[in-house]
């Protein structure tokens, strides 16, 4: 076998072996059921409800403005529990007007730095000793269910940080449309949900979940990176909080339509995850090893992991590249296709269908399971995005993503 045939071989091993962690949370969760069932039992409306504020994140918004703070301002919830606040981010447009019109509070920036971070900061800060309990945060495209704000407050009994289910507000607007929703799909029933049921720490998806109020001014005012989410959830990990998931609480989240802003999304977020990785993974493994019980170790080490390791799909497109790398070179170098190329390539196969067994609970129309066909040309655009996130992961920049198609 020849050289270069090997090393892609040697790294498609060792990317099979990723994979390996996400089904045995899987397996092993689907044996704590019982323990979900009595989590749920214990999730019941306290006998005080939380005072909740929901704040909406926007920035030259006003195509999408209007409905999303509709959704918030008429949640099933206690009048008075509840306050809808737009933080209207250096807007040029009307989005402040519409969300006063809308019913919504708005709270103004008209300086400092750009980025959601910063905008989700200044929320915070501006609302500090109103006496609310916890603090909802969402995107300006975002719709929430009519029992948002019930289902997450039932959890906050128990829970500091409550991640809702994020699903897809246009799967059928194009191929690039339905192919974020099937990966977001898979990350609800193959990551979110199997940790739920263990009880170890969610991921956070950046909107659609409710933080209590002391907890968000200690965390949420410390942030600044391109992808609060994993940031959030870094630095929660070694303060013994893990992110619940609540299934029941559901938000609707517009995805791109179009190739190039679906590219310029990612590239942010690569860029993100690999600088909240090279400053949080170390840290993270330091604090697992001075932690005390197994339960806080593997916690603090599944978080580390969240943050490195790619998703199931994105593996299993990866190594069926580099595995059939390897068969074309040992097959024109005359040496025939060796067996663990050949085994590699199923094995990525494999990896690919099963996520499809979590994604038929969300019941995708045809022509959403046909982007399921495609999806592999979707994430291969990731392979030179994470190469290129990782060599910009310093570069500050954000970028918004277009609204409103």
């Amino acid at each position: 076998m020849s050289e270069l045939a090997a090393r892609s071989l040697v790294t498609a091993l060792l990317l099979l072996t990723i994979p390996l962690h996400a089904f045995g949370l899987y397996a092993v969760g689907l044996m704590g059921l019982a323990r979900l069932r009595r989590a749920e039992r214990r999730g019941q409306p306290p006998d005080k409800a939380p005072r909740i504020a929901l704040v909406v994140v926007a920035h030259d918004e006003e195509q999408v403005i209007v409905d999303s703070v509709k959704s918030l301002v008429g949640q099933r919830y206690p009048t008075g529990a509840f306050e809808t606040l737009v933080v209207a981010d250096r807007c040029t447009d009307r989005t402040a007007e519409l969300a006063r019109a809308a019913g919504a509070r708005v709270l103004e920036r008209n300086d400092g730095p750009g980025g959601k971070s910063a905008a989700v900061k200044f929320g915070v800060e501006a609302i500090l000793g109103e006496g609310f309990d916890a603090l909802g945060i969402f995107d300006a495209d975002n719709l929430a269910d009519p029992n948002f704000v019930e289902a997450v407050a039932a959890r906050l009994a128990n829970e500091r940080v409550v991640q809702g289910f994020v699903d897809s507000k246009n799967p059928s607007a194009s191929w690039i449309a339905g192919s974020s929703a099937l990966g977001f799909w898979a990350i609800a029933e193959g990551a979110q949900a199997p940790r739920e049921r263990l009880g170890l720490s969610t991921p956070l998806m950046g909107t659609g979940f409710v933080i209590e109020m002391g907890l968000a001014r200690q965390a949420l005012t410390a942030g600044g990176g391109l992808t609060d989410d994993l940031d959030l959830a870094a630095r929660l990990a070694p303060l013994g909080v893990r992110v619940a998931y609540e299934p029941r609480a559901r938000t609707v989240d517009e995805k791109p339509t179009r190739l190039a802003t679906a590219v310029a999304q990612r590239q942010r977020w690569m860029q993100g995850r690999w600088a909240v990785a090279s400053v949080h993974v170390p840290a993270l493994v330091r604090a697992a090893l001075r932690a005390e019980g197994a339960k806080a170790r593997w916690t603090l080490l599944d978080v580390a992991i969240q943050l490195v390791a790619p998703s199931l799909l994105f593996t299993a497109v990866a190594v069926a590249l580099l595995a059939a790398a390897a068969l074309v070179v040992a097959c024109l170098s005359g040496q025939g296709a060796p067996l663990l190329a050949t085994g590699s390539l199923a094995a990525a196969a494999a990896y690919y269908a099963v996520p499809a067994v979590g994604i038929a609970r969300h019941r995708p129309g045809p022509d959403v399971w046909l982007c399921y066909a495609f999806q592999p040309l979707y994430l291969v655009l990731s392979l030179p995005l994470a190469v290129t996130g990782f060599l910009r992961r310093r570069d500050g920049g954000w970028v918004r993503t277009p609204k409103g198609a």
